[in-house]
């Protein structure tokens, strides 16, 4: 059994995770073996995020005050929380990917924005396209609207160049 300054150091770990966070999952991992926590987790830290698996009273009191204080209400029984920082969907798509091919675990639910969101639309959340992609896909359509507009621009003035040739050449004919 943890100690009371144990339990203290682990309440500050959880605060300091979830300080930062953007969003948090609540996963049910039960069945999942130490060699497929680790390979998750290593997968989780590559796009920076977090697992954390703690006793259900300690998510609650380093979560007490503050946008993920509604946690509480999906810690039932044993519980991993993912926790996003930079994107939202990329720790969202990972273990919601992760627990499909295991056939194992499942998925409670989760906070977004200080707002639970459920099971269905933590999978909704999944299947967004990640913030790069969209970063790149809005840079593409940003490019291609540039290179449109140059393109106009250049055909102007490629058809003032000719107006003024051909209003030259009628000038000096006449």
């Amino acid at each position: 059994m943890a100690t009371k300054a144990k339990k203290k150091e682990i309440v500050q770990e959880l605060e300091g995770l979830f300080a930062s966070a953007k969003v948090a999952v609540v996963a049910d991992v039960s069945g999942l073996t130490v060699a497929e926590l680790t390979k998750f987790r290593r997968q989780l830290d590559a796009g920076q995020s977090k697992c954390r698996i703690a006793k259900n009273t300690l998510i609650k009191i380093a979560t007490r005050s503050g946008q993920f204080a509604p946690i509480e209400t999906l810690t039932k029984g044993p519980s991993a929380i993912v926790v996003g920082y930079d994107d939202p969907v990329q720790p969202v798509k990972t273990i919601v990917d992760y627990l499909k091919e295991l056939k194992k675990g499942s998925i409670r639910g989760g906070i977004l924005d200080g707002e639970i969101i459920s099971t269905k639309d933590v999978n909704t959340l999944a299947a967004l396209p990640s913030k790069d992609t969209l970063l790149s896909g809005i840079m593409s359509s940003l490019d291609s609207g540039a290179s449109g507009v140059l393109g106009v621009i250049s055909g102007l003035m490629r058809d003032i160049v000719y107006l003024t040739e051909e209003v030259a050449k009628k000038n000096n004919k006449a």
